[in-house]
């Protein structure tokens, strides 16, 4: 693994963040020239921004297609775009890692940062054991996935297609990518079908807890059974992530399937013509996809304003850190509600779980949820000079890019090439933005001077 770039002589060293944004954008180019070739097309003449754009969308696992994928592209073209998803949403350096690890070889200590920080594990220590985790754990989840969708999607489509459509569509739903190779209505058909309905949705909450999460509930699950702990022993020891982790996510995805079920219930466009335990399903459906995997069993398009609006917030938020999913992540987010409440409060420390919380990691949340939102601003005054739609539909689609969910109300196909190349940059920078930013505060602190000049204190008026 290269970390070293030589220009006009002079040796530069690439800081880990700039190391992961470069292998996603390495994984891209290669992507786009795969999905270039003819072996790839079912048809010819497909531009190349089209594919640029379908490459970046699998690797910043997000969803969105300017093109069918099922119509466009091949079985090795469908293939690439398997590999696209699985290694966008794994990391190119994990993956690298644990390849050089299974065949005997060792890691620098630059490398194990690296590492470290796409996946978002606090040290290096037990490094290979945890990469062992995680492709142990994503091979698990995605055959039970592919095993369970089988039952459905091999009645009809066959033993052959239904077996790819059904490894397809389950490793998208765990890599949290959104993308189907079932047809133009993806889901839509299938918004009665428990089996498709509940597996889906399943591997989305999987892999967007954060394979460190995992990890941590492995141990304690060992803890019980090997050595006989109290179970709520073992729960009050959980790391104040994990606890985190699975309070937001439960918290987001009843809340939001709540809402849903309530606005939408007598919408004749989405669970208006259902019946009573389909809208139930179909609103936890889409509450659990609407968060970063952008799977759809409803018209996102024929949903009420307020239930749009919801998602724009929602699709913001995101999974958790160090799994599959995107946006500002939910941790990031509770962490800045804790300082505002804090604040108001005026409290002089930030508690969570009976400890307490460093206000620098509240900062660099705040920083990363600031940035991420003057990234998508920025993207919606661009797309807004460049595209002919509703205000509505753009901001919804500049916010399912950037945080990497892939639900549309329909505009994504008929961007213009302007458009296509903002679409991509969100996608891009929701993807490795928010962990680059955290990671490279977190590294900058290294090369902060030890003695900085005091000046004299200056009142400024708030509120």
């Amino acid at each position: 693994m290269t970390n070293r770039f030589y220009i006009a002589k002079k040796q530069i060293k690439l800081r880990p963040a700039q190391q992961i944004a470069l292998s996603f954008l390495f994984v891209i180019l290669v992507g786009t020239i795969l999905l270039s070739l003819p072996i790839s097309n079912k048809i010819s003449g497909t531009p190349l921004i089209d594919h640029l754009f379908t490459a970046t969308s699998a690797v910043c696992v997000t969803g969105l297609a300017t093109i069918v994928p099922i119509d466009v592209y091949t079985v090795f073209g469908q293939i690439v775009i398997i590999f696209l998803m699985q290694i966008g949403g794994l990391g190119l350096m994990t993956l690298i890692a644990i390849f050089l690890l299974a065949i005997g070889g060792r890691l620098a200590h630059r490398e194990k940062m690296v590492v470290a920080e796409a996946t978002n594990i606090g040290s290096m220590s037990g490094l290979g054991s945890f990469l062992g985790f995680i492709i142990g754990y994503t091979l698990i989840f995605e055959f039970i996935g592919m095993i369970l969708l089988s039952f459905v999607f091999v009645p009809e489509f066959g033993w052959a297609s239904g077996l790819f459509k059904s490894v397809f569509v389950s490793i998208s739903a765990f890599c949290n990518a959104g993308f189907d190779n079932l047809g133009a209505l993806s889901l839509q058909p299938y918004v009665s079908n428990v089996i498709v309905n509940l597996t889906v949705s399943s591997l989305i909450i999987m892999g967007g807890l954060g394979f460190s999460v995992w990890f941590d509930l492995t141990k304690s699950a060992n803890s019980i059974l090997k050595q006989h702990n109290a179970v709520k022993r073992v729960v009050q020891h959980l790391q104040v992530h994990v606890k985190l982790v699975f309070f937001m996510t439960v918290l987001l995805i009843a809340s939001g399937w709540i809402f849903l079920l309530v606005i939408e219930f007598s919408n004749p466009a989405s669970l208006g013509p259902l019946s009573l335990f389909d809208k139930i399903m179909a609103a936890y459906f889409q509450s659990v996809t609407l968060r970063t995997a952008g799977f759809s069993t409803l018209n996102i398009a024929g949903l009420y304003p307020a239930s749009q609006l919801m998602m724009m917030a929602f699709m913001f938020i995101g999974g958790s850190p160090g799994g599959t999913a995107g946006g500002i992540k939910t941790t990031t987010f509770a962490l800045v509600v804790l300082m505002v409440v804090s604040e108001i409060l005026n409290h002089e420390n930030l508690t969570l779980f009976k400890r307490t919380v460093s206000r620098d990691i509240a900062r660099r949340a705040l920083t990363v949820m600031v940035l991420s939102f003057t990234v998508v601003f920025t993207g919606m005054l661009l797309l807004s000079m460049s595209e002919k739609a509703d205000f509505l539909v753009i901001a919804f689609e500049a916010f399912s890019a950037i945080g990497t969910v892939g639900l549309s109300m329909g505009i994504t196909p008929y961007l213009t090439d302007f458009g296509k190349v903002v679409i991509i940059l969100l996608m891009f920078i929701g993807r490795i933005g928010p962990v680059a930013l955290a990671f490279s505060l977190k590294t900058n602190r290294k090369f902060k001077k030890n003695v900085e000049v005091a000046y004299p204190t200056g009142q400024v008026i708030v509120g």
